[in-house]
């Protein structure tokens, strides 16, 4: 299926060596978007048996790098720049509408565990540390929608995060590791520009802060998955 998959020696679980070996695959494009991982033929390339090839493609689509089609199989997931824009224009609303609704409710409790979780997330800045980096980040967002004590729109807000290919921003920032340390630095300053706006209950404030905050992370996704600028103009405007 593909030249560069070699087979598996290693000494971790065999489920993790091959997930991260087709991970890896995804993300640096030897495995293309639209591409079918078939079970049986993976098993024989890597050179292993076909249940552990089967829980690496359920931990895929699970983390958002493949889809499964019924009734006809795994398949390496492919987002349009359409795609993307929608994506991005979606959580821009909710994300901005949870955080106004949970600036005054918030907890202190809930507060220390965005600075808990800004710290750790400070301290994660080396490519090994993206997986970790990543789920903190998803973390983060999903803590101040859930203060907003708006249950159905929690519920949309964490559908939505379980499509959006933060994997592909994390992961992939190794094929620009030049740009890495900066896009890092200004997450971590965003992520506690927004903080401070919540510890002050500045609802206006705190609202405003994620619209760039997904301004930028659209124009960083639409670079790793190299999807043109004007695809991203009427997201765009929306943030201006």
């Amino acid at each position: 299926m593909v030249d560069s998959l070699s087979p598996v020696d290693d000494y971790r679980p065999l489920g993790d060596i091959i997930f991260h070996k087709l991970q890896d695959a995804i993300i640096d494009g030897r495995l293309q978007p639209g591409q079918w991982l078939r079970q049986e033929a993976l098993a024989q390339e890597l050179g292993v048996s076909q249940m552990p090839v089967r829980d690496a493609l359920k931990r895929l689509v699970a983390e958002g790098l493949a889809v499964r089609i019924p009734y006809k199989g795994v398949q390496v997931v492919e987002f349009s720049p359409q795609d993307i824009v929608d994506m991005c224009t979606v959580r821009l609303v909710l994300e901005s509408l949870a955080v106004r609704f949970a600036t005054p409710l918030i907890s202190g409790d809930e507060l220390e565990r965005l600075q808990q979780n800004l710290d750790q997330a400070k301290r994660c800045t080396k490519p090994a540390q993206m997986a970790r980096r990543r789920r903190l980040n998803t973390e983060f967002h999903l803590t101040i929608c859930r203060a907003s004590g708006h249950r159905y729109l929690v519920q949309q807000v964490e559908s939505l995060w379980r499509w959006f290919p933060a994997v592909m921003l994390y992961e992939g920032m190794r094929r620009q590791e030049a740009l890495s340390p900066a896009r890092l630095e200004r997450e971590s300053q965003e992520h506690a520009a927004i903080l401070a706006k919540l510890q002050a209950r500045d609802a206006g404030q705190a609202e405003e802060i994620p619209r760039r905050h997904i301004r930028h992370l659209s124009e960083e996704l639409a670079a790793v998955l190299n999807i043109s600028p004007e695809a991203l103009e009427p997201l765009l405007t929306l943030c201006r």
